[in-house]
């Protein structure tokens, strides 16, 4: 299989395509697949920073232009690092965990699926894109006392938010799915093994979606 091959397989023939994938694990690819994956997640960081003004009343503003540049271009930067060292460290772990339970594959053949498993995040970060550019802009008036509004409660709470929120977890899922087949597939485990090798990524994804419900109740 050639890379479109490989990219539209993980959609329609996702356990061939990883059987394909462990006996030709083309780094490259991976690389290129993540690398597309922070782009867009760098993307969405600077739209998401863009649909918040804030407004700093009569307060003294020296020094703030300073500050939002940093608190902008901070999260585009910590995309596009942080993409590539979650990917490298989650396919370490899930490699070590599945070599521990007896899985017999290559940390390379586990490092390149699981860069092919970002595909679905791809498309995740796309509609989030995409549904995030008819959120309206909040504007969030500080002042000495702290934030004066409650505009990232009704921010969190718009309805595009919402299902950007929803599409992204199902996706994510999807992922997580793609990780599963590939750590049964390439270390020749069990359903029940393989499960407890992704239960990290998946824990993670859970406790993501608490917390978001969390700070959602606690706006609200």
């Amino acid at each position: 299989m050639n890379l479109m091959e490989r990219i539209t397989g993980m959609i329609t023939r996702p356990k061939e395509t990883i059987d394909d994938i462990s006996e030709n694990p083309y780094i490259e690819e991976a690389v290129l697949i993540v690398g597309i994956t922070a782009v867009f997640y760098a993307i969405s960081a600077y739209l998401m920073q863009s649909k918040i003004i804030y407004d700093y009343g009569d307060m003294d503003v020296s020094g703030m232009e300073t500050l939002k540049l940093i608190t902008t271009v901070t999260p585009i930067i910590m995309a596009l690092i942080g993409v590539f060292v979650m990917w490298v460290i989650a396919a370490g772990i899930v490699h070590l965990i599945s070599v521990a339970l007896g899985g017999e594959g290559k940390f390379i053949q586990m490092l390149v699926v699981y860069g092919y498993a970002y595909i679905p995040i791809i498309i995740s970060t796309v509609v989030g894109i995409i549904l995030m550019n008819f959120v309206d802009p909040i504007t969030i008036n500080i002042s000495s006392t702290g934030a004066s509004n409650n505009s990232m409660a009704d921010f969190m709470s718009d309805p595009l938010y919402q299902a950007s929120l929803v599409s992204g977890t199902i996706l994510k899922l999807w992922s997580i799915g793609l990780v599963f087949i590939g750590v049964k597939q390439i270390h020749d485990l069990s359903g029940s093994r393989a499960l407890i090798a992704v239960a990290l990524p998946l824990l993670s994804l859970l406790f993501g979606i608490l917390m978001t419900f969390f700070s959602s109740s606690l706006m609200g």
